[in-house]
């Protein structure tokens, strides 16, 4: 399959991000030029690199977005609020208003950019329990602000696509690698404290994708000509399971093996845990929340036929090659 160059330059937002940092240095390494977009300053590492320039901005500043991505030709859209709590009115002005921004900036701009939307699979909702998710499975219910609000990004997109946006949708599943901070630095410190961290044993897929693999995806969606207006999943599909990948993690972390709690009693205290948080309005996140009980307590069945037969996608880094690259990261006594 034959792809087009990548339009330049190249605007990223969320580019001080897990995703963004990766996306950034692939591109980087390719020579493009890049404006990078985000709210935290510029890292020194970067400050040299004639072919960044770096705008601190907010997303939730329609001017902001519209003075940073003037004359740029390829947009990926990843800044969003990650995490399954949180104030559901921050989930709003970051991820659907900050989206809102980029899309209207985009169609305004004399140039016609390429927009990627980088999405999710809790778009899927309560399906991702319910067999494979291949691109064309229907939005199912919600557990929380970030998969509603991941699904008012892609109704957005296809209002814009409408309005004339060359806008197109990358659903990563559970990204891993170093850096993750939910599936791997968090992760890891309740492997450690010897909370439970499985559900029903986890004999099951945990739908993990690396992250250089999500790049890849990202990147070829860019440059494909015929991706206008369609969806990619972005996921492994190595078979790792839940109880495969904490095993994995606690031995690298110096961790007991994982516990498990039944599935039964998991849903009943999210439930309550969310409550009494509310109720107390306690701002941390609970141990357990529904967002995150549909993911780490389900099969996660995530079709990648659409993107290995349009985009010509295949893997770039396995499961025991990525788990090394963590395994450098948090070495035991690092976290």
């Amino acid at each position: 399959i034959r792809l087009a160059a990548l339009k330049e330059p190249v605007f990223i937002t969320g580019a001080g991000g897990f995703i963004g940092r990766r996306l950034l240095q692939r591109l980087l390494e390719q020579g493009k030029s890049i404006v990078a977009f985000d709210i935290v300053p510029c890292p020194e590492s970067l400050e040299s690199n004639e072919a960044l320039r770096w705008v601190q901005g907010d997303i939730t500043s329609s001017g902001d977005v519209r003075s940073a991505i003037q004359g740029c030709k390829t947009v990926f859209h990843l800044a969003a609020m990650v995490g399954d709590w949180g104030a559901e009115t921050l989930h709003q002005a970051v991820t659907v208003d900050g989206t809102e921004h980029i899309f209207q900036a985009a169609l305004e701009s004399e140039l016609a950019p390429t927009v990627v939307l980088a999405s999710s699979i809790v778009v899927y909702g309560d399906k991702i329990a319910q067999g494979v998710c291949d691109e064309g499975v229907s939005a199912g219910a919600t557990f929380g602000p970030y998969s509603q609000c991941k699904q008012a990004q892609e109704l957005l997109a296809q209002q814009y696509l409408q309005r004339g946006l060359d806008v197109r949708i990358v659903r990563p599943a559970n990204v891993y690698g170093a850096g993750s901070k939910p599936w791997v630095e968090d992760l890891c410190k309740e492997l450690l404290k010897g909370t439970p961290c499985l559900v029903g044993g986890g004999q099951f897929d945990a739908g993990l994708v690396h992250v250089e693999n999500v790049v890849e995806v990202l990147v070829r969606v860019a440059r494909s000509r015929q991706a206008r207006g369609q969806v990619y999943n972005a996921a492994d599909e190595d078979g790792v399971t839940w109880k495969q990948y904490l095993t994995d993690m606690a031995s690298l972390c110096g961790a007991e093996k994982p516990k498990s709690i039944p599935r039964v009693v998991a849903h009943g205290l999210a439930i309550a845990l969310e409550r009494s948080f509310r109720l107390l309005r306690i701002e941390s996140r609970p141990p357990m929340t529904l967002e995150a009980l549909n993911l780490i307590g389900s099969e996660h069945q995530i079709s990648m036929s659409k993107a290995k037969r349009e985009l010509g996608y295949r893997p770039v880094i396995s499961y025991e090659a990525g788990l090394s690259e963590v395994a450098d990261y948090i070495a035991p006594g690092t976290l």
